[in-house]
């Protein structure tokens, strides 16, 4: 393979490179919509696009290490011996559309994405594939399912009682706004499947009362949006330092690196609640391994143990918030991706 379609973090970031590398990949793939030098491609070989392919995927493997981490931590019990197989799955899922990585054929206006966003992006879908995986259902099976339960929710919303029957699901799969239609035979099936008490045998605490509930959840944004509610009574610098702590966690960043952060000292200097956790004195943070930070030197920073009992204040409170509002994965993880953009 050629030194031009190889990953040197000496030379340009990863997202620099990505962004380069994605209409070649998308024109090698005859995609329709990328464009790239047509002598550059007659002269790259099946060999060696394949394994060009496999060198630009190689840039975002931190971040499926660290959102594979993330998600295991995010769902406790469900996937603790399935770490290897849900890496492979959302890089299966990077692979099929790595092509469209900040390339301007696919891109609305000039916004362009982080390497994390990218990756994110695919994680509920993996996620509710792996899960799937591990309680032996197929692929096609939670797809049915997806359809079916998404129907029975717009036909709760209409006819405010939770009864619904197979022929109104049958006759109302339109409400599902998919591609999907389904024989009154398969959403038997997928109803039944839904009723089987294997399919809940792996469930947590908070999916308890699942067999009752399972068609009451709604849509994600209104989720989201009912959940934020519950963290309005956390003021802005209790909340900057769950969202960083949250954010950067995983990322082997320390408490006394989030407690050097301006913008988080200014918020606590400005609160008179918050004043007397800003401590003035000389405070080095060493990081000569990791090659994240620098070793660097601060004269004031907020109290790292004020961090560390604010972060389980308000994690418990979600978690908690969590079981109280019965969330599925997807539910939840949607609403962690959202609190780790903010």
């Amino acid at each position: 393979m050629r030194n031009q379609f190889v990953f040197n973090p000496q030379k340009e970031t990863a997202t620099a490179y990505l962004t380069r590398m994605s209409p070649i990949l998308g024109a090698l793939r005859n995609d329709g919509a990328s464009a790239a030098n047509p002598q550059l491609l007659l002269s790259i070989s099946p060999e060696e696009q394949g394994e060009i392919e496999n060198e630009v995927c190689k840039a975002f493997e931190k971040t499926i290490c660290t959102e594979t981490r993330r998600v295991i931590k995010m769902t406790p019990g469900k996937l603790d011996d399935y770490e290897d197989d849900y890496k492979n799955e959302l890089r299966i899922a990077i692979l099929k559309d790595i092509h469209k990585f900040n390339n301007f054929a696919y891109l609305q206006g000039a916004q362009t994405f982080s390497i994390d966003a990218f990756v994110r992006a695919r994680v509920p879908g993996v996620t509710k594939k792996v899960i799937g995986m591990k309680r032996g259902r197929k692929e096609y099976e939670m797809k049915r399912e997806s359809h079916v339960k998404k129907i029975m929710v717009a036909l709760i919303a209409i006819k405010g009682t939770s009864t619904i029957t197979v022929d109104e699901i049958l006759n109302n799969q339109d409400l599902a706004n998919d591609s999907m239609t389904l024989t009154r035979d398969q959403i038997w099936d997928v109803m039944a499947a839904m009723e089987d008490a294997s399919y809940l045998e792996d469930l947590t605490d908070y999916e308890a009362d699942y067999k009752e509930s399972k068609f009451s959840s709604v849509d994600q944004q209104g989720v989201i949006e009912d959940f934020m509610k519950d963290l309005a009574i956390f003021p802005e610098y209790e909340m900057y330092i769950y969202l960083q702590s949250l954010r950067l966690r995983l990322d082997e960043t320390t408490n006394k690196e989030i407690a050097c952060d301006k913008r988080l000292i200014d918020l606590c200097k400005a609160s008179p609640d918050a004043r007397d956790k800003v401590i003035y004195e000389r405070i080095v943070i060493e990081r000569p391994k990791s090659g994240i930070a620098p070793n660097s030197a601060f004269d004031e920073y907020v109290s790292t143990t004020y961090i560390e009992t604010t972060y389980r204040k308000i994690d418990r409170n979600v978690r908690s918030a969590f079981i109280r509002k019965d969330l599925e994965e997807t539910d939840m993880l949607a609403i962690l991706n959202h609190l780790i953009n903010m």
